[in-house]
């Protein structure tokens, strides 16, 4: 086996530039894991320099983890052991380091024993055994292993650990394992399949959850940048804490006096007595390394900074990320910078914020980004009343995000609904993964604040999104979002919900006491698409209460109705309040949703909305039939959440995965050089890969040329510049269709080529279409979603009007076919004006394979077919384009990270 290994690394070596002494570190291969108990670690590939860490980590191993990684007891490693395991050359034989703090506290490594094999290795601390690092490493070292060309990993376990067995069943691939000579053979093939992808998805979700709980249920708290001002951010942060009732241990550390308010405080962090769960930080930015140094020494498992001003220059992103790195490599995790804090309602509430005060306690969960709109959530909440169960203010979100949180209230009961003011999005695919999981049964309300890609708050480190705003929005709505347009829209949605519940479907009643606010509500209902089955607006303008009352009894008790709308003109005579009070009660026994607009004075709509805001068994009141509508359409879209996006992604037989991997690998520039446009031919048989079949298609040099390529192509033939300005647009002269014989092809072409003597670029032949709806459907490797497909007719007016579909693969059959339909001038395929419908299954079927193709190969920088013919039965692709770049870091690959550098 050695002999084997040995020989492969000299074909390589002789593959490679002969000047290339040492390997090319492959820095994308670091990252920040996050471990099964909530802490994190830093992976990264090993060095030489890593020799005597790597030792270190050896003899701290027990004899027993030493005997079933060696077969042997091996105390310690030899120099050429040492040696031999930190010089790899990152392509047939690759180490990845697990570290906390300066320690290795475990190692996986995998040697190419095949062009496509490779041999593969663990070694986990004994202390830090149960907590994932070995199933995190395998990821990594898979992805790395498919990146270098390998597709297949073996393994020999002793029998006896069973542990490292279990390691390997259950990744969710195919493993297949025999017993010979004592030793378990284990064997599988490592491209990522569903089972394993869920796999992996279910212990990220487990471990970002504990790493939330871990920070927000903390049983003792250090206060860091605490002083004898009232008014300072330390003695704020204490006060919350009193306020909430927290009932933990509170540590202060002030320089300036020795005790605040009856708590002794330290002078230094070295000082205080552990354990320590959270420590918050609100100092300088500056300060702050050091006292997470400090922080880590004393094992602090979660850190909260408030401070601001790390993003008012380049020092001061830098020095965020170099906070955020050395928090994660200590096993913290970091909320903030510029967090205003989290708080929790209940039996077991805390305040570690910079709320002014506590909220009522409810089934709401919040989150924001930014300390201005934190505060706002917080300001409406309390304006509201709105029943919170818990709240965290992520900040800067440069390590804890809003995908923690999310996380996090997944696993918590008592959340019912939860509202995000999402100004901007680090891992937007992870996003909608989570979002697309959670939504089955809790409404996740998003506020989506104007502009939030191009105009992105201070401190936001994130990538570059480059498609249309509408794009993300499309991908948020697939995901069963409900997108709301400023914080009092997401908060009159999520108190609604809070208060009431979802209603049990679409059915909408409208109930007024006067024609004219009828006539609004009606209106508004109509411009929302409201599907509204009861109606009454002849309710008498009386001041006797029990009129409304009786006919809201009268629409809510036959059953035929799950949400009403009533619209009330206030006679200013009886108790508004009871009115609604009563009303509730038919509501909640009725399991119908009651939604009010009080039309009444300004103090009379003040005394009512303060009795709401204190009673949460009563409706939400608007002042307008606007405000009302927006909010039961919040409502009706959390609970009409399309289930079809449920359904498994669909697969395509006949594919051949290798085939195109082989082409794009030698075609794909290296990183250094820029993108590449692929030949006609190039990507004909990229699509052929994915059973697509393009219309034949020839460049041609001149006229002789033509005729002999339409001879074998057969006529009539269309004749196109291939100038990526002309190349469908005959109304500019770059296409000649129909062309019957040689005779006009030749005039044709000389015809074309004195036309079009600016453009250098050259002509092709091509066989001819059968009619059909002309459509447009691309691929994207967008920096920050990563693989988005888009489908639209083909023409400039859908180009002006921006009517184009957004979705991310890959999709099932009936994603498939919503993106189809998406686009308004989509009808043309269902038939009209006495055409027949065009195949629209075969058009979805397309773009089932053109999502399969561009989630497979990021490499694939951009592809397009244009245009797509669709007739009555079938398709004809009859132009398509190409372009391969080096492979991005995918923020959501087949490897579990965390967000931000450097493993984004």
């Amino acid at each position: 086996m050695a002999e084997r290994r040995d020989g492969l690394r000299s074909l390589r070596r002789r593959a490679r530039p002969e000047d290339e002494h040492e390997p090319t570190y492959p820095s994308h291969w670091e990252a920040d894991i996050a471990l099964r108990d909530g802490s994190a670690a830093h992976l990264r590939p090993i060095l030489p320099t890593d020799a005597d860490a790597l030792q270190d980590f050896h003899q701290r191993q027990s004899e027993q983890s030493r005997y079933l990684r060696f077969f042997a007891a091996m105390p310690t490693l030899s120099r050429r052991d040492l040696d031999r395991f930190t010089h790899v050359d990152h392509v047939d034989r690759v180490a990845l380091v697990a570290l906390v703090g300066a320690e290795i506290v475990a190692v996986g490594r995998y040697d190419r024993t095949e062009p496509r094999s490779a041999e593969v290795a663990f070694n986990v601390s004994d202390s830090r055994q149960g907590t994932g690092l070995a199933s995190v490493l395998l990821e990594h070292l898979a992805a790395a292993a498919r990146e270098r060309g390998i597709n297949e990993f073996t393994a020999e376990v002793l029998p006896q650990n069973t542990k490292m067995i279990k390691v390997f069943t259950e990744t969710g691939f195919d493993v297949a394992r025999v017993l010979d000579d004592g030793v378990v053979m284990v064997s599988f093939r490592i491209d990522p399949t569903a089972r394993s992808l869920a796999v992996m998805a279910e212990r990220e979700h487990r471990a970002e959850s504990r790493a939330m709980e871990r920070l927000l249920h903390p049983q003792s708290v250090l206060l860091i940048g605490v002083s004898s001002r009232a008014d300072s951010a330390g003695g704020r942060f204490l006060t919350a804490l009193e306020d909430s009732g927290y009932g933990g241990t509170v540590h202060l550390i002030s320089r300036d006096v020795l005790e605040v308010r009856g708590h002794r405080t330290w002078a230094r962090v070295g000082d205080v007595p552990g354990p320590v769960d959270l420590a918050v930080i609100a100092l300088r930015p500056e300060a702050c390394l050091e006292a997470i140094e400090e922080c880590a020494a004393i094992g602090v498992r979660s850190v909260l900074i408030p401070t601001e001003g790390f993003s008012d220059s380049d020092e001061g992103r830098l020095l965020q990320r170099e906070l955020v790195a050395r928090a994660r490599l200590h096993g913290m995790r970091l909320l903030g910078p510029g967090s205003l804090g989290f708080l929790r309602t209940g039996d077991d509430a805390i305040s570690v914020s910079l709320a002014p005060r506590m909220p009522q306690p409810g089934t709401v969960a919040l989150a924001g980004q930014s300390t201005a709109l934190s505060a706002m959530l917080l300001a409406g909440t309390d304006a509201r009343g709105i029943g919170l169960h818990e709240f965290v203010g992520v900040g800067n979100r440069a390590d804890v995000s809003l995908n923690d949180t999310l996380q996090h209230w997944e696993d918590d009961e008592r959340v019912g609904v939860i509202g995000l003011a999402l100004e901007s999005m680090g891992n937007p695919r992870k996003f909608t993964r989570i979002a697309r999981r959670l939504t089955r049964t809790t409404p996740l309300i998003v506020l989506r604040p104007p502009g939030s890609e191009s105009h992105l708050p201070p401190g936001h480190d994130v990538r570059p999104f480059t498609l249309p705003r509408r794009a993300m929005d499309q991908v948020l709505d697939s995901a069963g979002v409900v997108r709301t347009e400023g914080v009092d829209h997401l908060l009159d949605v999520v108190d609604a919900i809070g208060r009431q519940g979802l209603p049990l479907g679409r059915r909408v009643g409208l109930l007024s006491n006067t024609a004219a606010l009828g006539s609004s509500l009606r209106g508004a209902a109509g411009q929302a698409g409201f599907e509204v089955v009861a109606e009454n607006h002849s309710v008498p303008l009386s001041p006797d209460p029990r009129l409304i009352q009786r006919a809201f009894t009268t629409m809510a008790a036959l059953g035929e109705v799950d949400l009403v709308i009533a619209g009330m003109v206030d006679p200013q005579i009886a108790d508004a309040t009871e009115v609604l009070r009563q009303m509730s009660i038919v509501a909640r026994h009725s399991e119908v949703v009651l939604l009010v607009c009080l039309v009444t004075t300004v103090d009379r709509l003040a005394e009512v909305q303060r009795a709401v805001r204190t009673d949460l068994s009563l409706p939400p009141v608007h002042a307008t039939p606007f405000a009302v509508v927006r909010a039961g359409a919040g409502m009706l879209a959390a609970a009409l959440r399309p289930e079809a996006d449920d359904a498994e992604p669909a697969q395509r037989d006949g594919i051949d995965r290798a085939a195109a991997r082989e082409l794009v690998e030698s075609l794909t520039p290296s990183p250094a050089a820029s993108a590449v446009d692929l030949s006609t031919a190039e990507t004909a048989a990229l699509l052929a890969a994915y059973g697509i079949d393009q219309l034949a298609t020839r460049r041609i040099t001149d006229a002789e040329d033509a005729l002999a390529q339409a001879a074998e192509i057969g006529y009539p033939v269309a004749l196109k510049s291939t100038d990526p300005v002309l190349r469908h647009r005959s109304d500019l002269g770059g296409v000649r269709l129909a062309i019957p014989d040689a005779v006009q092809l030749r005039h044709a072409v000389e015809s074309m080529r004195r036309e079009l003597s600016y453009s250098s670029a050259p002509l092709e032949v091509q066989a001819m279409a059968p009619a059909g709806v002309p459509m447009v459907v691309r691929s994207v490797e967008d920096p920050s979603l990563g693989p988005v497909v888009s489908l639209s007719v083909a023409g400039d007016a859908t180009d002006l009007l921006d009517d184009i579909a957004y979705a991310i693969p890959p999709f099932s059959e009936s994603a498939a076919a919503r993106l189809v339909d998406a686009p308004a001038t989509a009808v043309k395929l269902r038939g009209m004006r006495g055409l027949p419908p065009a195949d629209r299954a075969a058009l979805a079927d397309l773009v089932v394979r053109i999502g399969l193709l561009a989630e497979d190969l990021p490499e694939v920088a951009s592809l397009e077919l244009y245009p797509v013919l669709v007739a009555q039965h079938g398709l004809t692709v009859v132009g398509a384009r190409a372009r391969l770049a080096p492979a991005p870091n995918r923020t959501d690959g087949a490897r579990r990270t965390l967000s931000g550098p450097p493993g984004s």
